[in-house]
């Protein structure tokens, strides 16, 4: 059963849309702004007090801050009951003044700490990074309620270390550094960056695939786990008994074998369960990984699903440790194959099937007591929690409003979860999984709630191409009079197989439009998630049919259906796969004014040779444009066969760091509109990759976004308006 969470989540009061008038629409500068958490939050073992990493930055100061808080689970204020244990800032401009540096008359600003991990109910141990020489140095704090003591440190690492986890039934710290195949220490992986930095030379050299991936060129370093024990010493403080030991280096014939995703601890903490690929050439058009487990004490792993399949995710251990409950692809190329639900017995060395007809995928895995699976899952435009029975595949759902991001077990009947919404940003709270009582735990944007107004979000649904369901989102600007008229915007989701969920984001926020006085609509076509897999799976080799098809015609059904938006003043936009339907609309289509493109595609074929995961590509268009057949896909679906059709204003943004969709196809869109004297402006990042996340940048981006689609939506001109298509947006502060 679900309980309406209304007031425990909503940051806006349910009066608040009434009160449009008197609260302020919500800015550019408030996303940027906001309180955000980053990284993971960290449970003490006792389950009563958390710590966690909030972040904020200042457009005021151009400064990024960094601040660890822990706070008491049962603390009845949640900006009262936290306490500050670290703090600092840095000037986040790309070249600050050489005078810059951080405050070191104060014990807590010395230190930019991160990775949060309990090492007891009293003591709080994290990570702070050299940011000159790389050195990774855990900490810890001791102390309880108000009182902190300063950072000592624990361990120093001669190279960065993540995903830093501690143990206290082993009392075992573990975490993953990337090493070089066939070192058995750090220190030799940190000689071997000094030598690395004498080279004369810049050359890199590869006779296999990957080349880069997501923002970065592979590098010969593999990222492994490692772990040390701790022991308190003379002094009663906790000191490393022995030199970190790589676990898993010997896994593989050849050494060559790379953790691809967080992992845990069994609960004797003598055993950790981790993904990773096997060693091979088809690292870019395979998604098969398996599930490994490693003994703290040996130097290999063993997978437990060595028949293999697709991609494995979010293992994690029984109570007792007597099994493993896992994710599993099916497809060996398909990275938006359905998730489905294993349970791996230690002692049978065997795996169950769990929900195996439940047609949604699940992307996170808890135990709740002996039987009982919980998994968070898209459905409907919403991020769910269920339980899962074991023994009959029974889904119940535990959550079925707004968006569960991270879920933490507190107790059998007890989480520790993330909650948004599009009108509220994202939260700690906790979770009675047999009740649904939810109680807020933190409140980092307490201003959200008072002064700024944010619409919140009304579903819609149309009819699509094969007569599906289309369900989508509606918001409305502030102040909303339905005897007006209004602009549309129009976003296009990328992916493509994702969705829009009633959840918080820092980008691509719907609201923004919306407190711009653009009705806002988003709709999930073929190929979102959240609807069965069949729908997911429409989308293959229909990049422009089905998805265009359905979005065109539900733009019909919402005209119709909400005479108060002005069909003359309609806005697309759209990134990634959202920037290729950009393109594709811009050649099929003179209905809208404005078009924004961020990092979409241009050419099908020259983004299959650029791009670095090539079982996406290979999946979509069945095959590789070199196969003559599937090239036929290709060449039907690529915007670049319709460019002497594009006569729409397009934005086009795109960034030097961007290696799944390369700013060469940004470049070749620009060009294409230019050349044709299309209006057009472009926007580039020479330090961001698919995603815009410096705040700096994200201000500048929205700015020149809605100035863009406001300029090419003006209101019907009258004859004493002569300045025909002058109109901006104004970013606050830039009057």
């Amino acid at each position: 059963m679900t309980r309406l969470f209304g007031d425990a989540l909503r940051s806006l009061p349910a009066a608040a849309y009434a009160l449009g008038a008197l609260a302020r629409p919500f800015t550019p500068e408030d996303l940027v702004q906001t309180n955000r958490l980053s990284g993971h939050v960290a449970v003490s073992p006792s389950g009563a007090s958390i710590a966690y990493v909030q972040t904020h930055y200042s457009i005021e100061k151009k400064r990024q801050y960094s601040q660890l808080f822990v706070q008491a689970l049962d603390a009845r204020d949640p900006l009262e009951g936290r306490v500050m244990v670290a703090d600092f800032s840095k000037d986040s401009r790309p070249n600050p003044p050489l005078s810059e540096s951080a405050d070191e008359t104060d014990a807590k600003k010395r230190f930019e700490a991160s990775q949060p991990v309990w090492l007891t109910d009293e003591c709080l141990g994290f990570v702070a990074t050299d940011a000159r020489t790389r050195q990774a140095t855990v900490y810890s704090v001791h102390g309880s309620g108000k009182h902190w003591s300063k950072p000592q440190a624990v361990f120093t690492s001669p190279v960065p270390i993540s995903d830093v986890q501690y143990s206290p039934a082993s009392d075992i710290l573990a975490f993953t550094a990337g090493v070089y195949n066939g070192t058995t220490t750090l220190k030799e992986t940190a000689d071997l960056d000094l030598k690395e930095q004498e080279r004369a030379d810049t050359a890199q050299v590869y006779d296999e695939l990957w080349v880069r991936h997501w923002d970065s060129f592979i590098t010969s370093k593999l990222a492994q786990i490692h772990v040390l024990q701790l022991a308190v010493d003379s002094d009663g403080l906790l000191k490393p008994k022995n030199e970190p030991r790589n676990i898993i280096k010997d896994t593989a014939g050849d050494g060559r074998v790379e953790v691809s995703d967080s992992f845990v601890f069994s609960p004797d903490g003598r055993k950790i369960a981790f993904v990773a690929k096997r060693p091979g050439s088809d690292y870019a058009w395979r998604t098969t990984s398996y599930v490994y487990v490693a003994d703290v004490d040996g130097t290999a792993a063993t997978p437990i699903n060595p028949e293999g399949g697709g991609a494995s995710s979010s293992p994690v251990f029984s109570s007792d440790g007597s099994r493993i409950a896992y994710l599993q692809m099916a497809a060996p190329t398909y990275e938006a194959d359905r998730n489905q639900i294993k349970v791996f017995s230690v002692e049978d060395k065997s795996a169950i099937d769990v929900a195996a007809d439940w047609d949604r995928s699940p992307s996170e895995l808890l135990w709740a007591g002996d039987s009982t699976l919980l998994a968070t899952y898209t459905d409907y435009g919403r991020n769910k929690l269920a339980k899962v029975d074991i023994a009959s595949g029974t889904i119940t759902p535990v959550v079925e409003e707004h968006s569960v991001g991270s879920a933490q077990r507190l107790s059998d009947d007890k989480l520790l979860i993330s909650y948004s919404a599009f009108d509220s940003p994202t939260d700690l709270y906790t979770l009675s999984v047999d009740h649904g009582d939810i109680s807020r735990v933190t409140q980092l944007n307490p201003e959200l709630g008072s002064s700024v107004f944010l619409s919140p979000a009304e579903d819609v649904e149309f009819v699509g191409t094969d007569g599906d369901a289309i369900h989508g989102f509606l918001l409305r600007p502030p102040n909303f009079d339905p005897a007006k008229k209004y602009p549309l915007a129009y976003v296009i989701h990328g992916g493509p197989q994702s969705s829009f969920a009633d959840s918080w984001s820092t980008r691509w926020n719907l609201n923004i439009f919306a407190a711009a006085g653009f009705v806002t609509v988003a709709m999930d076509f073929e190929g979102s998630t959240g609807y069965g897999q069949n729908f997911t799976d429409a989308i293959r080799n229909q990049w422009g049919g089905k998805p265009y098809r359905s979005l065109m015609l539900s733009l019909d059904q919402l005209l119709a259906a909400h005479p108060y938006i002005d069909s003359e003043r309609l806005a697309a936009l759209g990134a990634s796969y959202g920037g290729y339907q950009i393109n594709w609309i811009n050649g099929h289509s003179t209905r809208f004014k404005a078009l924004v493109n961020h990092d979409g595609m241009f050419s099908t074929i020259s983004t299959y040779y650029s791009t670095e995961e090539l079982y996406f590509p290979e999946t979509e268009f069945e095959g590789a444009p070199f196969d003559p057949k599937a090239r036929e896909n290709y060449e039907r679906w690529s915007p670049e066969r319709y460019v002497q059709n594009w006569k729409t204003p397009t934005l086009v943004i795109h960034s030097e760091r961007d290696y799944r969709l390369v700013v060469s196809e940004g470049l070749s869109t620009f060009t294409a509109l230019r050349r044709q004297g299309v209006p057009a402006k472009l926007l580039y990042y020479p330090d961001e990759n698919h995603w815009v996340l410096k705040p700096a940048n994200s201000l500048r981006w929205h700015k020149e976004v809605l100035d863009w689609i406001t300029r090419w939506t003006p209101e019907e001109q009258t004859a004493d308006d002569s300045s025909s298509n002058t109109r901006k947006f104004v970013v606050q502060n830039e009057l």
